[in-house]
């Protein structure tokens, strides 16, 4: 499926062409029809000779209303350009040509249109002029044609020039990603709220929950309709108009954006290559604020400049935008740039990165890497975006994309091949950033063993502050070195494979001195505080005993030896079997023990998992 829009100065004909075309009036308000003026999109349809159908978006021609027109033109897949021959090239043709142009429209038809009303000297010399007008543009190989739209004269033509130039047009890719720009909402009497749009990127069904952002708002839909036809599924290029169950019509907007559930998340900063056009009368300055339209969204932006201190007529700049509300955007998206006020187009460009991080002016390494990311390679956008982050989940990677899925995996695989990247099944890092992590991580974990050889190994916890490492690459990092056999995880300690926790022969003599003060008050047993306040040479020697499992340390600093504590916890679980569950003050008097040790105790079983607490009572978590 393919959707066509117009696109011309107002008064030229357009929705007449569309009339003649199609036998539908695209010009659904009465205003417009009082007028005679299109104010609003309107749409129609034609019929293909196998079978198949084409969209048109009648797309409004006054410059006050070239909002609309970029709202229509948006989602389109070529142009019918109309110029009149009684007025010929006017301002908002070429308007409506430099946005068609930053919206990358690949394919178009120049029509004049109302021949009947000039001779064919003038009529020769508006076409001289429109092959003038249109070099250096999308239209520049366009085929021009002479039409009549009342008198019919023309349009089998142009009906054959659509057909072929339909011919040659690629069908829009499913990304499985699908998302609609609404150009309309509306209600119909007994079946509640309608929105229209053109959707693109992947499909939707009958039935479907959905969300519309940037509000979040969830919806199913109820009816799906291409040109006024019942439809199961709808697919990327088509028009469509859905019914939607759950929201009302005052909800949502031109502008919003349907979606699958938890597909997409919106952004208010991105950074884009913008362009401005040649015959703009100033510079643009740094922080100016902008009028931004990509798709149907409409919203102001401040232009922060990263590459140059202005951007001159005709020139280009790398510029990070901060918008005042949220859009979905996706990198490669192209948008407009108009002036608020007044309200004139002054430029576009396309999205190439949704990175919500607030970007420094003239940073040769961004500006470099940006620079990168305007081909849209996707191995280049993959290892940009790693050499940003230390790892991205895998699910997640460029995301916020024009790219499927299964693109991206099997650009994936062939990057980790080349020896590029490292993958695990949930996590993506690049393969350099890797390398230093595993290398870090081991040598922390040796400069622990040289400098106190008698602890276990290095808490797993300490490496992010020494490291300066994300967590969830970390944890990664740990679990390939254990399953590769370079360090052992010992609860909560890492160590080299090859290391074993040794005390000098004096630290041997205060171990022993420690536990037989432990063994002789097995409930009562002295605290690390008391400890190390009998002898500070302890310290290390506790750590020693606290590492290798021989103590087990409780909250504030409370300690026991293993074989003690194992004890302890089979009479608490004994006499919570026995009694259904227990206080704290009936495990103190059972253990003959006090509150100092109890409550510590009945905290580390309930860590282990052993007991739960119920109110001030303790019951088996397993029972």
């Amino acid at each position: 499926m393919f959707v066509l829009g117009t696109a011309g100065h107002i008064d030229h004909g357009k929705s007449k062409l569309v009339e003649a075309l199609t036998g539908i009036d695209p010009d659904r308000l009465p205003e417009e029809k009082r007028r005679g003026m299109t104010i609003d999109l309107g749409f129609a349809w034609l019929s293909l000779p196998d079978g198949g159908e084409v969209g048109i978006v009648d797309v409004p021609g006054h410059e006050r209303f070239v909002k609309n027109m970029v709202a229509g033109v948006g989602g389109i897949d070529a142009v019918i350009f109309v110029v009149a021959a009684d007025d010929g090239w006017m301002p908002q043709s070429q308007e409506h040509l430099q946005i068609l142009d930053f919206l990358k429209i690949k394919k178009g038809i120049v029509v004049i249109t109302k021949t009947d009303l000039v001779k064919e000297d003038w009529l020769s010399l508006v076409e001289e002029d429109v092959r003038d007008k249109v070099k250096g543009t999308i239209l520049q190989s366009a085929p021009i044609l002479r039409v009549s739209s009342p008198n019919k004269i023309g349009i089998d033509e142009l009906y054959e020039e659509i057909v072929k130039m339909i011919s040659e047009i690629q069908p829009r890719k499913d990304i499985g990603k699908p998302r609609m720009y609404i150009d309309r909402v509306f209600t119909m009497a007994g079946r509640g709220t309608v929105v229209t749009g053109t959707l693109i990127d992947g499909s939707f069904h009958l039935g479907e929950e959905i969300q519309i952002l940037p509000q979040g708002i969830s919806a199913r839909i109820r009816d799906l309709q291409t040109h006024k036809k019942k439809f199961e599924k709808t697919l990327p290029g088509t028009r469509v108009a859905m019914n939607l169950a759950g929201v009302e019509k005052v909800e949502i907007q031109r502008g919003d954006v349907v979606t699958k559930v938890s597909q997409d998340e919106t952004i208010s900063i991105f950074t884009a290559k913008v362009d401005i056009v040649s015959t703009v009368g100033f510079t643009i300055k740094h922080n100016a604020e902008l009028l931004l339209i990509l798709g149907t969204t409409e919203l102001l932006a401040r232009v922060n400049i990263l590459n140059k201190d202005k951007i001159e007529p005709g020139g280009s700049a790398l510029v990070q935008f901060k918008c005042k509300k949220n859009l979905l955007a996706r990198i490669g998206d192209h948008f407009i740039l108009r002036l608020p006020s007044p309200q004139i187009t002054i430029g576009g460009g396309m999205v190439l990165d949704v990175s919500s991080r607030t970007y420094k002016r003239k940073d040769r390494w961004l500006v470099s890497d940006l620079e990168r990311r305007l081909s849209l390679n996707l191995p280049d956008l993959i290892l940009s975006d790693l050499k940003r982050k230390d790892l991205i989940l895998r699910k997640n990677i460029l995301r916020a994309s024009n790219f499927s899925q299964s693109q991206i995996e099997s650009s994936l695989v062939e990057l980790e091949k080349d020896g590029k990247i490292f993958l695990t099944e949930n996590l993506v890092t690049d393969r350099e950033k890797w390398k230093e992590v595993l290398n870090g991580i081991i040598k922390e974990v040796e400069k622990t063993h040289q400098k106190s050889p008698f602890r276990i190994g290095l808490k797993s916890a300490e490496l992010s502050g020494k490291l300066k490492a994300d967590e969830n690459l970390l944890a990664e990092a740990i679990k390939y070195l254990v399953r590769d056999g370079k360090i052992v995880q010992q609860e909560a300690y890492l160590r080299l494979s090859s290391h074993q926790p040794r005390l000098s022969q004096e630290q041997t003599s205060l171990s022993r001195k420690i536990l037989e003060k432990f063994a002789a008050h097995p409930l009562s047993p002295p605290t690390k505080e008391e400890i190390l306040d009998e002898d500070s040479n302890y310290e290390d020697v506790l750590m020693f005993l606290i590492q290798g499992g021989k103590l087990i340390e409780l909250k504030d600093g409370i300690l026991f030896r293993k074989e003690d504590f194992e004890k302890i916890k089979s009479k608490v679980v004994d006499f919570i079997k026995k009694n259904g569950q227990a206080t704290v003050s009936q495990l103190r008097e059972h253990l003959s023990t006090t509150r100092k040790y109890m409550v510590p105790i009945l905290e580390k079983l309930d860590q282990l998992g052993v007991t739960e607490r119920e109110g001030d009572k303790r019951i088996l978590l397993n029972r």
